[in-house]
């Protein structure tokens, strides 16, 4: 075997171009194929770095419950003291954690930043089998008594960036929203939380709720649920299992909060007795990146999976067409004795060298495309969770796709090869021992255009998405327009002192040079937050089983002016609402379509929340267009209210401020006024908000972008196999083409014939690229936005070029043929 390859590696060093272009072509196909491989593990596939994690579940209900509930994740949410019930009473569980995040501020050696807490259960770490990379973890005693452990585990990502990897942070004291707490450890570097693309800064226990949440009171109270729930199963509990064991204690837990809450309607108890709660598996903890990743990565891994098929069929043609180049090398072996099967391995260990050869250049591809990649990845995506880093894993896919594709590509050439009809070799019947060769190129070259039209087509839906989705009308004016977000809440949790200084910074930001307009809200546009709930409409009789409610949004004075959001009926709300004690709220044009039909809604009352004896104590008074707080989501039913007249405990709010001067200039007296007002109030991120809007279709551009490489890649790779399946085929029929013209036939008529020999093998191709467009289109059809799946005109134009690049790719051999001199033709053999 080392005899082989030693002779392969000799053999490939005396064809530079061949070997250059064959290395070449595999390693675009292998390094794309690795690339988006490491983005699907990573994002979709890959398990979390905690002991047994397929023993790992999460609690999820499709019921929705009276109450309020907030959340930093698609699964449920519970209270603590359902948590706390649940954790006590299932017997399908060695252990239950509950855990939330919360934005806080962190102050050490004089310096303050906005962080992101993880508030756990003290059983976290132990429930994950998590340890600790210096100090140590928080145990079940830290979450003791409310507010009596102040501790926090640094994560390790902050650790490093923050306090520079030093050990000496250890039982140090940090101030978490004014109240000093004490570092007692680091988590492990492998562990970057439970939410794909959300690394959290430190870990805090739930008892210390207060000083996270500072608006909060909520350790006892069962109707607002917050917390999302994870448990460990039991050796030898099964799903099923699992499921039936918590069944039975989720309700005697729902028969504990009706109890607590007083509920005495039957309808509304059998209802909440009934629903379920499922027990459903996550090893990957809760994968926020595979929700928004996972079928458009499939989509890519499809598509690079071709290409490489395309780059593989290139260099299969290349090896048949060099080695009906080497038949009279080949035959003379076999006629002086050598073995068919040594001849096979040895053009088989040629083919390998080339794929692994490949497959090396590809790697490095590979790492530097994932690393531009990653650099534009906005955060908000993949946080530390996506790394440029090869693995175990990354490696093994690449050995495998260079090794599989080589033994299946490079072994069809070498049987072809080996098949030589040595007395016709050796009497220079060289049309005689190629036709078998040529038949099986042929066939590669229509599959390869078959590939590259449906490459072709997924390139145009993914660009027709993203193009829908760049003009869409968001309803507000984007231009010049700063967003970053304040929370005051930290160090004023009640609602007069939170109000004060929220009304004084809008009109301190006002005065600002450069800045036209300001407001403020706490659910605003691209504000990556949201709030809804239960309305209580006046006049709207609900449906059975009907969800009466809407997305909320506090707002400062003069919010729809300042983002340019036309007033359809009534007024806007002013400076005057928010000195009056007379409570108001604005609708959108899709709430008063839902609940008031073609009647009017001004002067109509509502009540936020459900109620058997409501108090409806909020009157409309305007109604605004529509608007999208993100591109990809439909208009809801919207109701706005000012931040003043908030129910409950203030929130945290989005700024937005209308320039007429310089971003960076106005940016940074914005800083300056903040810290003249309050150094404990740190600002985060001051960005334009078109930064925001097209981070939010960040995906959709970067999968538009590649699909679109890829496509051209793969034609490009088609129309070269094209053009050399017709040089070759135009030089085995030189004599032919010779005798016909010697025979009277025009030059033009031998252009033709190239052409339409071409052209049925691309047309081919395309019949069959059509019918698999058409089922990558259903495939892909919910990551299409204002797109339908077999878009006719879509398909119709990659066909088009297609055939235009076959055309193309056939004109210079078929000028060649046209211009054979038929003597020399006659002499060719």
């Amino acid at each position: 075997m080392w005899k082989d390859l030693a002779f392969s590696l000799r053999t490939l060093r005396r064809s530079p171009i061949f070997t250059a272009m064959a290395v070449l072509s595999l390693a675009l196909g292998i390094g794309a194929n690795t690339a988006i491989f490491s983005l699907l593990d990573q994002m979709v596939l890959r398990s979390l770095p905690v002991r047994d994690p397929e023993r790992l579940v999460v609690l999820h209900t499709e019921f929705s419950r009276h109450g309020s509930s907030t959340s930093d994740n698609f699964e449920s949410v519970f209270s603590y003291p359902e948590y706390r019930a649940l954790r006590d009473r299932d017997a399908a569980f060695s252990g239950l954690l509950a855990r939330s995040t919360a934005g806080v501020t962190l102050a050490w050696q004089g310096s303050a930043e906005p962080v992101t807490a993880e508030v756990v259960s003290g059983n976290y770490f132990q429930v994950l089998g998590i340890g600790a990379a210096m100090g140590r973890v928080l145990e079940p005693e830290d979450d003791g008594a409310p507010g009596a452990h102040p501790v926090v585990v640094l994560g390790h990502s902050y650790w490093s960036s923050r306090f520079g990897r030093k050990p000496s942070i250890l039982n140090q004291t940090v101030t978490v929203n004014g109240h000093p707490m004490v570092v007692i450890g680091v988590a492990d570097q492998k562990f970057s939380g439970l939410i794909s693309g959300n690394t959290p800064d430190f870990f805090v226990p739930l008892a210390m709720q207060k000083v996270v949440k500072p608006t909060w009171d909520v350790l006892e109270t069962w109707d607002f649920r917050w917390l999302s729930m994870l448990g460990r199963l039991k050796p030898g509990f099964s799903l099923p299992r699992a499921q039936a064991a918590t069944g039975i204690a989720y309700r005697s837990v729902n028969e504990s909060e009706m109890a607590q809450l007083g509920w005495q309607n039957q309808r509304d108890r059998g209802e909440f007795l009934s629903h379920k709660l499922e027990v459903r598996p996550a090893s990957q903890g809760i994968n926020a990146l595979r929700r928004n990743w996972e079928k458009p990565l499939v989509a890519l891994m499809a598509m690079v999976g071709l290409v490489l098929l395309i780059a593989c069929a290139n260099v299969a043609g290349l090896m048949l067409a060099r080695a009906a180049g080497r038949q009279r090398e080949i035959a003379i072996r076999l006629a002086m004795g050598a073995g068919r099967g040594a001849l096979i391995r040895q053009l088989l260990a040629e083919g390998l060298l080339l794929f692994l050869a490949g497959g090396l250049l590809g790697l490095v591809l590979a790492v530097w495309s994932m690393s531009a990649l990653i650099h534009v990845l906005p955060r908000d995506y993949a946080g530390n969770w996506v790394t440029a880093l090869l693995d175990l894993r990354i490696l093994g896919f690449n050995l495998a796709a260079s090794v599989s594709s080589g033994l299946l590509f490079a072994l069809i050439p070498a049987l072809q090869a080996s098949r030589a009809d040595i007395a016709g070799v050796l009497k220079d019947q060289a049309a005689s021992v190629a036709g078998g060769g040529a038949r099986f190129r042929q066939v590669l070259v229509i599959a390869e255009v078959a590939l590259s039209l449906l490459l072709m087509v997924g390139a145009g839906l993914f660009a027709s998405s993203l193009a829908n989705l760049m003009k869409v009308d968001l309803g507000f004016h984007t231009e010049r327009l700063l967003i970053f977000k304040i929370n005051a809440t930290l160090s004023r949790p009640q609602l007069q002192p939170a109000v004060a200084f929220y009304r004084d910074l809008e009109q301190r930001l006002a005065g600002l040079a450069g800045v036209s307009a300001v407001t403020a809200a706490d659910c605003g546009p691209f504000s990556n937050s949201g709030r809804g709930g239960n309305l209580t409409i006046e006049g709207y009789t609900p449906k059975a089983d009907e969800y009466v409610g809407g997305s909320q949004v506090a707002t400062g004075p003069g919010y729809f002016h300042a983002l340019g959001i036309p007033v359809r009926a009534g007024r806007e709300l002013s400076e005057r609402d928010f000195l009056a004690s007379e409570k108001v709220v604005v609708v959108n044009e899709t709430f008063a379509r839902r609940y008031f039909a073609s009647s009017s809604p001004l002067g109509r009352r509502l009540m936020i929340g459900g109620s058997n004896h409501p108090v409806l104590d909020r009157e409309i008074v305007g109604v605004v267009a529509d608007i999208h707080a993100n591109a990809h989501e439909p208009q809801k039913e919207t109701i706005y209210f000012p931040y003043a007249q908030w129910p409950g405990k203030p929130d945290r709010l989005t700024f937005y401020a209308r320039l007429t001067g310089d971003d960076t200039a106005v940016s940074a007296d914005i800083r300056r006024l903040l810290r003249s007002m309050d150094a404990s109030v740190p600002v985060g991120e001051i960005r334009p908000i078109q930064v925001r809007i097209d981070e939010s279709i960040y995906a959709d551009r970067l999968i538009a972008m590649l699909s679109i490489a890829f496509g051209a890649l793969a034609t490009l790779l088609a129309a070269i196999g094209l053009y050399g399946v017709v040089s070759y085929a135009v030089a085995r029929r030189t004599a032919e083409i010779g005798i016909r013209m010697a025979l009277g036939a025009l030059p033009g008529a031998m252009l033709r014939m190239v052409l339409w020999d071409a052209g049925r093998m691309a047309a081919a191709g395309i019949a069959i690229g059509l019918l698999g467009a058409w089922a990558l289109s259903r495939y892909i059809e919910s990551q299409l936005f204002g797109v339908k799946p077999a878009d006719p005109a879509i398909f119709t134009g990659a066909a088009a070029v297609l055939a235009l690049v076959a055309t193309a790719a056939a004109l210079v051999p078929g000028w060649r043929a046209s211009r054979i001199d038929p003597v020399r033709a006659l002499k060719y053999e």
